[in-house]
């Protein structure tokens, strides 16, 4: 597809208007062609320079895009891009399923309108969404916790690994099922979630207490 600009002049044009008419507009085409079954930001500013170098390095944002595959359109901000919506890249003519967006506003804060919520959203994060008609009908946030760049990576990884897996079990005759699909990817992924948390909890454990109370359980 035709990278949308929204910036003319140097100003923004509407953008609480336009970004979400472009996001919806990118969304359903995407689904129309079988290149997604769902959809996620990947939300994060200047405070996060791990995610903005790991979102530069080539190699891991190809990675990226190979596994998110035809199921899963990856929105992201890269803080230099011109464009809204570039997911194609014309003189390869690559089909890119990592779309870079641009807004001098905040995204978390303009999604949430749409989402209807007040809760201010955590960066860094990663915003899953699906659409329903016009509008955003369901999403969940994942908090990326990771503090270097090539950790950061193998969390977004695993979470874009762990949807993908959900959504590739999903049997063509089921895609217009968007609601259903969601809510297999939410279980999925908020599990993998739960997982990771658990593992790092365990990690920081103190290694006496759990061996005094492994033992204390054998009697």
């Amino acid at each position: 597809m035709l990278a949308i600009k929204i910036l003319q002049d140097g100003n923004v044009r509407d953008v609480h208007g336009e970004l979400h008419e472009n996001i919806i507009t990118i969304c359903h085409e995407h689904r129309k062609a079988n290149r997604a079954l769902a959809f996620a930001f990947i939300l994060f500013n200047y405070g996060h320079p791990n995610i903005k170098k790991m979102l530069d390095d080539k190699d891991y944002l190809r990675a990226l895009h190979e596994k998110s595959g035809r199921y899963l359109t990856v929105f992201y901000i890269p803080q230099d891009e011109q464009f809204f919506g570039e997911d194609i890249n014309n003189d390869r003519r690559e089909v890119r399923h990592m779309a870079p967006l641009n807004s001098e506003n905040q995204l978390a804060i303009l999604l949430s309108s749409y989402m209807k919520t007040a809760e201010a959203i955590k960066l860094p994060a990663v915003l899953f969404f699906q659409v329903n008609g016009e509008s955003i009908s369901d999403w969940f946030v994942i908090g990326l916790d990771e503090n270097k760049i090539e950790d950061s990576f193998v969390e977004l990884y695993d979470y874009v690994k762990s949807a993908v897996s959900q959504l590739s079990d999903i049997k063509q005759e089921n895609y217009k099922n968007s609601n259903e699909i969601f809510a297999l990817l939410k279980q999925q992924v908020q599990g993998t979630r739960l997982k990771k948390q658990l593992s790092k909890n365990m990690r920081s454990f103190p290694i006496q207490l759990l061996t005094r109370w492994i033992i204390g359980k054998s009697y």
